[in-house]
């Protein structure tokens, strides 16, 4: 008796077919799976699905399939032609294991593609897998966009809310302006997931968001952390009017040294105008020196700022008010921040920053500001994930199709990937 032909469990899952030979070509370390049809399944329209007909032929196929080890993988089979009643046309036969996006790939192979996108670029994939980097992106946004069909955005009840720069001006089409070149990404302060992406960051960005997600959902959303940006506190107020808006500590320490470095700016054109010796130590190229905080700041820095202060005063105090406000963030309670806060409009009036003591009374009587020092939420979580984005950005060499890169930031820091898919779309 001949011995049989062993045929590994991963050959042997092709619906509608059995497999008939298996060949192998060590020189070229690749493996052909030559499969028959089964009598079991009836035939049905490639297109319209209806079940077809007259017998008209057929044609062969080839498709690469997922590797074993370091050896390709081809599946030969012919594929029926029958005439579908539907269609009134001469039609192929369905394939289930047969990619829906390309004749030449197979489910499984397209499905791993997918995978491998997950940490790697398409076009680093197209090169690990020797297969057409249009081909991959093609395969990856079919699967990201089917996944999408069954995605449910998760209960929230805190938000927190950031752009991202995601188009050149050179992309900008008729009729938009800068606010469209930016991407509205929305996190779950809980998780620390991005949960939806919409394009621009205009009002209607988030209030398309509040739609999708329904009043009841929105019910349940009690603070949301952003940055300055008018057009989102409006849109939380409108669809959230229940919810705190809690403007970001990093956003407000960044506007914060904007200010601050601008009565810098004036006080170093005051020095240069009277010629005194400490214009040196206040060019632009010792500004990082003055940004940072005085914990973080290196001995050479440390004792630069620290001879500056004593050549001019008023730099002396702007150094204090700057300490002074970090550590406002460290305030257990509402109270003891207004202490902190007015000692800081004080000493900014005193040492005539006019600059920065016009941005202060901006946000004296914001609530928003204040909310912070109750929920104690921010936007940091945010920055980091824009962070990744632009890395993504970075890694693809940019991005034509806008849909698409939304498909990757879900991907890459969401839930459509293959460690949330699973329970997620069911």
């Amino acid at each position: 008796m001949g011995s049989k032909v062993y045929i590994p469990a991963a050959f042997r899952c092709f619906q509608g077919f059995v497999v008939r030979d298996l060949k192998e070509f060590r020189k070229d370390q690749l493996i052909e799976i030559h499969l028959e049809h089964s009598k079991e399944p009836e035939p049905h329209c490639h297109r319209c699905g209806s079940r077809l007909g007259t017998y008209h032929g057929r044609h062969p196929m080839k498709l690469k399939h997922v590797r074993m080890m370091s050896w390709d993988v081809q599946i030969c089979f012919y594929r029926n032609k029958y005439h579908c009643v539907e269609c009134k046309k001469i039609r192929s036969e369905r394939i289930e294991f047969l990619c829906p996006v390309s004749p030449h790939l197979t489910k499984e192979l397209s499905w791993w593609v997918n995978r491998l996108t997950e940490m790697s670029a398409v076009n680093q994939v197209s090169r690990l897998e020797s297969l057409d980097k249009k081909t991959c992106y093609e395969v990856d946004k079919h699967i990201l966009r089917n996944l999408l069909q069954g995605y449910k955005i998760p209960s929230i009840e805190a938000l927190a809310v950031d752009e991202v720069y995601a188009r050149s001006p050179q992309q900008m089409k008729e009729g938009e302006n800068r606010d469209d070149l930016f991407f509205t990404v929305i996190i779950d302060a809980r998780t620390r997931r991005v949960i939806w992406v919409t394009q621009s960051r205009r009002k209607e960005a988030l209030d398309e968001f509040f739609e999708l997600i329904g009043p009841s959902a929105c019910q349940k959303i009690f603070v949301v952390a952003t940055d300055q940006h008018e057009a989102y506190s409006q849109s939380v107020k409108q669809y959230c009017p229940q919810a705190k808006v809690v403007w970001d500590r990093f956003h407000l320490v960044q506007r914060f040294n904007e200010a601050l470095n601008l009565d810098r700016d004036d006080e170093l054109r005051r020095l240069i105008a009277a010629k005194e010796v400490s214009t040196n130590y206040l060019l632009r190229r010792h500004k990082f020196k003055f940004l940072t905080k005085a914990e973080n700041r290196s001995p050479s820095a440390q004792k630069h700022i620290e001879k500056i202060s004593k050549l001019n005063h008023k730099i002396a105090q702007m150094e204090m008010i700057k300490e002074h406000f970090h550590q406002l963030f460290e305030c257990k309670n509402y109270l003891e921040a207004k202490r902190m806060f007015d000692d800081c409009v004080r000493w900014a009036f005193e040492s005539k920053a006019r600059c920065l003591l016009s941005w202060l009374k901006s946000i004296r009587k914001d609530v928003r500001f204040w909310n912070f020092f109750t929920h104690k939420l921010t936007n940091g979580v945010a920055e980091g994930i824009n962070r990744v984005i632009k890395g993504l950005k970075w890694q693809a060499f940019g991005y034509r199709d806008m849909d698409y890169f939304i498909l990757k930031i879900l991907q890459k820091v969401g839930y459509l990937n293959s460690r949330y898919c699973s329970h997620l779309f069911k």
